[in-house]
């Protein structure tokens, strides 16, 4: 299934979704989510226990939204695999029919997780890139015909010299769309993408940009705290905490957002993370006005 692929060539404005999953998770879930975003999104993205947390396999959650007619984006990466592993998972992928993965070198684990973990960390993000295309090209591989490969990217302000290097040596490895880290603020990824536009790394690769809903001031606060490079300011903590529904004004603030982000230059869409109620991000592209593709 290849919506996402299409949509991104074909759409000014792609939206996707990350896929709740936790230690609760079920099949019949997973098909509720399915029901409620398919209509607003291209894909939903399937995280890869970034933070440890117990979760099903992404190819097993992959396996039922395929099964329901969604375009599954999976996350790979090479923290908890070796390289053998991680040949394996690409394949079983490419088997089940997936198309889009999102491939990194992955997250360490931090200094206070319990119990202690090895972490693996053997491949880097361009090699798995490079991996990944090498087996499209293997002839003596027919299920891997050709992923649509995303590379992780992390919004900054950079200095005036500053060049994306690496980067543009992921898209020379078979790249062909970028995904950043959660961000609010859009001076920094206007500025950020500045950057890329000289690059002329829009013109090569999508660029997918990376938001949260954000239900509470709390949880609005275990985001900016506890995932790794999201970049969110106290001002908008603050502003979730001393409204009366701060549930619709996270709605609101991730509305004004997406809104925004559409305004900046080389932005091809935006993949949405709920920390509530899934819903909530169906109401989050109404108030965007994002009209929604079946």
């Amino acid at each position: 299934m290849n919506r996402f692929r299409n949509a991104i060539t074909r759409q000014s404005f792609v939206v996707t979704a990350d896929l709740a999953l936790g230690r609760a998770s079920t099949a019949e879930n997973l098909r509720q989510q399915v029901k409620l975003l398919k209509p607003h999104v291209a894909a939903m993205q399937v995280a890869d226990a970034h933070d440890g947390r117990l979760q099903m396999s992404a190819s097993a959650a992959a396996s039922v939204l395929l099964a329901e007619g969604m375009d599954p984006l999976v996350h790979l990466t090479g923290r908890d695999r070796n390289r053998i592993a991680l040949e394996n998972d690409l394949l079983g992928l490419a088997v089940l029919g997936v198309d889009s993965v999102l491939l990194t070198r992955g997250e360490e684990l931090p200094s206070t997780y319990k119990p202690a973990t090895r972490q693996v960390l053997e491949v880097s993000g361009e090699a798995l890139v490079s991996m990944a295309r090498m087996m499209a090209e293997d002839e003596s591989i027919p299920a891997a015909k050709g992923f649509f490969i995303g590379t992780a990217a992390t919004v900054f302000v950079p200095k005036k010299d500053w060049q994306p290097k690496s980067l543009l040596a992921r898209l020379a490895a078979g790249a062909d769309f970028i995904q950043t880290q959660i961000c609010f603020n859009m001076k920094s990824m206007r500025r950020y993408m500045e950057y890329l536009v000289n690059a002329n790394i829009p013109r090569r690769s999508a660029v997918m940009a990376s938001l949260a809903l954000l239900p509470s001031a709390a949880a609005a606060r275990e985001l900016k705290f506890g995932l790794q490079g999201s970049v969110m300011s106290e001002k908008l903590v603050r502003r979730i905490s001393q409204s009366a529904d701060p549930e619709l004004e996270g709605v609101n603030i991730c509305a004004e957002k997406i809104q925004q982000l559409q305004e900046i230059p080389g932005v091809s869409g935006v993949n949405l993370m709920s920390a509530g109620d899934p819903s909530l991000i169906v109401a989050t592209l109404d108030a965007a006005g994002i009209v929604s593709r079946p």
